[in-house]
């Protein structure tokens, strides 16, 4: 994964969201309506159907097989129980892969290190980087569900977006966690082998840095987009509820690779490609495994789905 520090222009919740689950808040870029549509994940590809039965597919290579599982971080009751194809390969494997050791994500070790990373650290404050204006709205924003004043004086822009976010998550009831936290629950619960295709840091490093650069515009946007957080969640949970892999490409990526693409660079086709030979390697050995990533990793023209048919393993959408 690349962790060069990233200049953005108005990327908001979207990207963020992917990342949710890293302040355990319950884990993208023209503005936070496109943006939510990405991080709550990192979704799907097309493969022939639009309209398949679920965001999981079976990845096939002399006799050798798992199961790539495209989720959602986050949910609401109502978008309970996840799709039972989901329950099915989790029974079958042996193994559950994820992006990152959640067990080493959950730490106090790592909350602290993440803590640290989305707050200044040397004196400034969030007042320097802003505008006396929007520091006034900021506030008014989080008193208004309940918060108290001058709680964001300390915040870098990725930490004041994450805490909007989670608030209005919380409002909105969205605070149920998603496949890979439930599955890595229950593969600690039956003493399943669980690992991770990246390092906790190169989460942290990614979203810490998010908005430095143009505070203002960034958290301007944030501020306007996340009114339409509601909207947002419900539609994509329901294209990853059905498999709609087409309308989760057209809804989640293509503002973001056509508008924003050494973000999509960084963020999509850089850690696929580094995921992508460690998927393939799970096919050379005797276990099943489960691998779990945002739905994102897995959809459109740089998708780990394409990329695995191309390489010439079978793919099966489930």
């Amino acid at each position: 994964m690349n962790t060069r520090k990233i200049t953005l222009h108005p990327v908001t919740v979207k990207v963020l969201f992917l990342y949710l689950y890293l302040c355990k808040c319950c884990f993208l870029v023209n503005r936070v309506k496109r943006l939510l549509h990405f991080w709550c994940f990192f979704f799907l590809l097309s493969s022939a159907a639009t309209h398949a039965d679920t965001s999981l597919w079976k990845v096939s290579h002399a006799g050798s097989y798992l199961y790539l599982a495209g989720t959602v971080h986050v949910i609401s009751k109502t978008d309970l129980p996840f799709p039972s194809a989901f329950d099915a390969a989790y029974t079958d494997a042996q193994e559950v892969v994820l992006e990152t050791d959640l067990a080493e994500l959950f730490s106090p070790t790592t909350q602290l290190k993440l803590m640290q990373q989305l707050s200044y650290q040397d004196g400034r404050t969030l007042q320097q980087f802003i505008s006396p204006s929007l520091y006034a709205e900021l506030n008014e924003l989080i008193q208004k569900r309940g918060m108290p004043p001058n709680m964001l004086l300390m915040m870098k822009p990725s930490g004041v977006m994450m805490t909007l976010l989670a608030l209005e998550l919380q409002r909105l009831g969205i605070g149920q966690s998603g496949p890979d936290s439930v599955f890595f629950q229950r593969a600690v619960a039956d003493s399943k082998p669980v690992s991770g295709l990246e390092s906790v840091d190169e989460h942290i490093r990614f979203v810490a840095n998010m908005g430095e650069g143009n505070e203002e515009r960034f958290l301007r946007q944030t501020i306007i987009d996340i009114e339409q957080t509601e909207v947002m969640m419900r539609d994509i949970v329901q294209k990853w509820k059905q498999g709609d892999s087409v309308g989760l490409e057209r809804a989640v990526l293509d503002d973001m690779r056509e508008q924003y693409p050494r973000v999509y660079a960084s963020l999509i086709v850089e850690r696929n490609e580094n995921w992508l030979p460690q998927i393939t390697a799970m096919l050379n050995d005797s276990d099943t495994e489960m691998v779990l990533v945002g739905a994102a990793h897995l959809i459109g023209q740089d998708g780990l789905i394409r990329a695995l048919k191309q390489a010439g393993y079978i793919v099966e959408q489930m």
